[in-house]
């Protein structure tokens, strides 16, 4: 059964912000693509200069989810916005860290700390 209340990724503009909220415990390969697209159909409207990733639900992040992070990264850095991953769940945070991800990707306490 599935929650049909909540979808799985949601995507709302907030001034020059684009807020991506992530509703799984899992990074799977449909819904990174999801993702992806909103992120896409968002994002590329004139005035946006950062998309912010809510996190909190993600407790499983697999190496496909971590090489979607990277490219999304990247697509961002080429339309000159900046990508902030919000609300990171320690277990997550751990994994970003080993791979060195940590590094590359940045990492904010919370959707609000991400907007300031």
């Amino acid at each position: 059964m599935s929650d049909t209340k909540t979808p799985p990724v949601s995507v709302e503009a907030s001034g020059m912000a684009v807020i991506v909220r992530v509703n799984l415990k899992l990074f799977d390969d449909a819904n990174l693509k999801v993702m992806h697209q909103l992120i896409d159909a968002e994002a590329t409207k004139p005035g946006v200069m950062l998309v912010v990733l809510d996190m909190s639900h993600v407790q499983i992040v697999p190496s496909l989810g971590l090489g979607a992070l990277v490219q999304l990264s990247n697509k961002c850095r080429a339309r000159q916005q900046r990508l902030k991953l919000a609300a990171v769940q320690p277990q997550v945070r751990q994994t970003m860290s080993i791979t060195k991800l940590d590094r590359i990707l940045d990492l904010v306490d919370s959707v609000e700390s991400a907007t300031e």
